[in-house]
């Protein structure tokens, strides 16, 4: 089985690709967008060879490694690590989720607050207007 395969069984859009600027160098890119024909950037800019082809092709650079250095299950291992779309939720929805429980907790401590200030001020006007007494706890 290929690196590339190896990869793939991971992930459908990820590829290998030799860098034409630098020979020894390997590309790992991630298919992302329709891509655009033609090198040329925005007013007339010239792409260099490797961005030019990433932005014809749609995809985007995640990492450049030396040919030698290149280590697959070392790589995947990386790469499940820091995806954030392979776990049971993705991280933006955890994310929102955390921010839901903040805002729930901040309301309810919100909440007690101002119920204990209410009790609190109900108690003085009623010890005020005298509408209530004090009881002794003990009557023999």
């Amino acid at each position: 089985m290929t690196s590339e395969r190896k990869l793939r069984t991971y992930d459908k859009a990820l590829r290998l690709r030799r860098s034409v600027e630098l020979p020894d160098t390997i590309l790992l890119e991630r298919k992302t967008f329709r891509g655009q024909i033609g090198s040329i950037g925005p007013g007339g800019i010239d792409w260099t060879p490797d961005f030019g082809r990433r932005k014809e092709e749609g995809h985007v650079l995640i990492l450049s490694i030396n040919r030698e250095e290149l280590n697959i299950p070392r790589l995947l291992d990386a790469l499940k690590q820091a995806d954030t779309w392979k776990h049971e939720k993705p991280l933006w929805q955890r994310f929102e989720e955390a921010d839901e429980q903040a805002a729930k907790r901040k309301k309810l401590t919100r909440t007690d607050i101002i119920r204990y200030k209410t009790h609190e001020l109900y108690d003085r006007y009623v010890w005020k207007e005298k509408s209530r007494v004090s009881v002794p706890a003990r009557i023999i």
